[in-house]
């Protein structure tokens, strides 16, 4: 689904629940955690900790923390080929939900992929923002630390009509709130709008956020 021309059933902008209702312009979003976590997991922690006390972070939409360069996925360690593979996975689940990408022979949709790592430590967050000139973006939770006291991310409903038109006993203009977990991994559309909520917990909160573009 490309540019302004109009949408039919077919393209699968609904969700069919039965009894003639449907939802409309239904937003995906994947959660998955990941088989093979406890294995990659320990790897990553330690190579994003060493690199957030000797290389300098970037600040964009952090405050507070440490935000690493967008060369993560070229970094020479074995468990960010088994991250990478894990990305790729995921975005072609994303894809099978397009009847014109997921008819495609293999190999004929391509897509690049970078990712950084963040570090938080209490009382640090990112403000709302979205991911331009992107597809599709994620984050994988290498350590959530201690996810119960905040760190969690937060999704808002796309439609800003809907925040003008409240509905009684619908909820729409709701957030949608992920808690994070060690090994999940989250895939939502790029132009969805989010936030991360301030962490308080006693140890770092560790994740890997990583956009994708198709061709």
């Amino acid at each position: 689904m490309t540019g302004n021309r109009t949408a039919t059933v077919d393209d699968q902008l609904f969700v069919s629940l039965g009894n003639d209702l449907a939802l409309l312009f239904a937003t995906p979003l994947l959660r998955r955690p990941l088989p093979n976590a406890a294995q990659i997991n320990p790897g990553l922690r330690a190579e994003v900790i060493r690199r957030a006390a000797t290389e300098p972070g970037v600040r964009i939409s952090n405050r507070g923390g440490w935000q690493s360069k967008a060369d993560l996925l070229d970094w020479p360690l074995p468990e960010i080929a088994a991250l990478r593979t894990a990305i790729v996975e995921a975005v072609k689940t994303m894809s099978s939900l397009s009847p014109e990408l997921s008819g495609r022979a293999p190999g004929t949709t391509q897509f690049k992929a970078y990712a950084w790592a963040n570090l938080n430590r209490m009382h640090d967050y990112n403000v709302t923002h979205l991911h331009p000139d992107s597809h599709f973006s994620g984050v994988y939770y290498v350590d959530a630390g201690n996810a119960v006291t905040g760190g969690t991310i937060q999704f808002t409903d796309p439609r800003p009509m809907a925040r003008a038109m409240p509905t009684p006993g619908f909820n729409f203009d709701r957030v949608l709130t992920v808690l994070p977990a060690s090994g999940l991994m989250i895939l939502f559309p790029s132009w969805l709008e989010h936030w991360v909520s301030p962490y308080d917990g006693p140890n770092e909160r560790i994740s890997i956020a990583f956009n994708c573009t198709l061709k």
